[in-house]
């Protein structure tokens, strides 16, 4: 099949199936939005992103894995396609350039930093829905199928885990954590995350601790 080919595929299922998938929804819940609304607003979005997934040829439409990655990006997981690609396209411009190389036929799009130095984009890497920033890293390819499996749920659940980890880490601080630095047991009142986390300090136990940054890490994913 020809890049035109799966270009050109991807463009029209991914505008076929967000419509049908929000539509679907909208019915299920009672129809709260207006029918031609919730179609149209979809259907936009899905080309939208069907334009850059399929000018970037990021779905290899050849063989079983690449369908099955759009069709659950562009359903089960479409808010998590949305989140990425609105905030992932609106961030990471500042940082980099998609990567042609990195992006074909990886089920993802790939921003690269200009090579040399350290921070964001370059040994800090992050993935949102299915928009990256400096490569597959240590488990960022991990990200991506967690978000292809948790669905709906993965955003929700990442949510709620950030609040419980910063709960923890604000009420030890301020606790026996505080107590025991000032007593000099402790070398710091807060909890400290593992040295493999990207994020270090205060913060860092907080982003470290959540139980997706947990597996992602476990996992070891190149």
């Amino acid at each position: 099949m020809s890049n035109f080919i799966q270009g050109l595929l991807t463009v029209v299922v991914a505008a076929a199936l967000a419509a049908a998938a929000v539509l679907m929804v909208n019915l299920a819940f009672g129809s709260p939005a207006a029918f031609y609304w919730a179609v149209l607003g979809a259907g936009l979005f899905g080309l939208a992103y069907g334009l850059q997934a399929g000018i970037y040829g990021i779905y290899d439409l050849s063989g079983l894995k690449g369908w099955v990655e759009l069709v659950v990006d562009m359903t089960w997981s479409l808010p998590n396609t949305i989140f990425g690609f609105v905030f992932g396209n609106c961030i990471y411009p500042f940082f980099g350039n998609i990567s042609k190389n990195d992006s074909k036929n990886s089920g993802w799009i790939v921003y690269m930093s200009p090579s040399g130095g350290s921070g964001f984009g370059k040994n800090v890497l992050q993935t949102l829905g299915t928009i990256n920033i400096g490569g597959a890293g240590q488990h960022e390819r991990m990200h991506l199928l967690q978000a292809r499996i948790f669905g709906p749920f993965y955003l929700v659940l990442f949510a709620l885990n950030y609040v419980c980890t910063f709960l923890i880490q604000v009420l030890w601080t301020f606790t026996l954590g505080g107590l025991l630095w000032l007593l000099k047991v402790r070398l710091k009142p807060y909890f400290k995350p593992s040295s493999h986390s990207a994020v270090q300090g205060f913060w860092g136990w907080i982003y470290y601790a959540t139980f997706f940054e947990l597996w992602a890490y476990a996992s070891g994913n190149p």
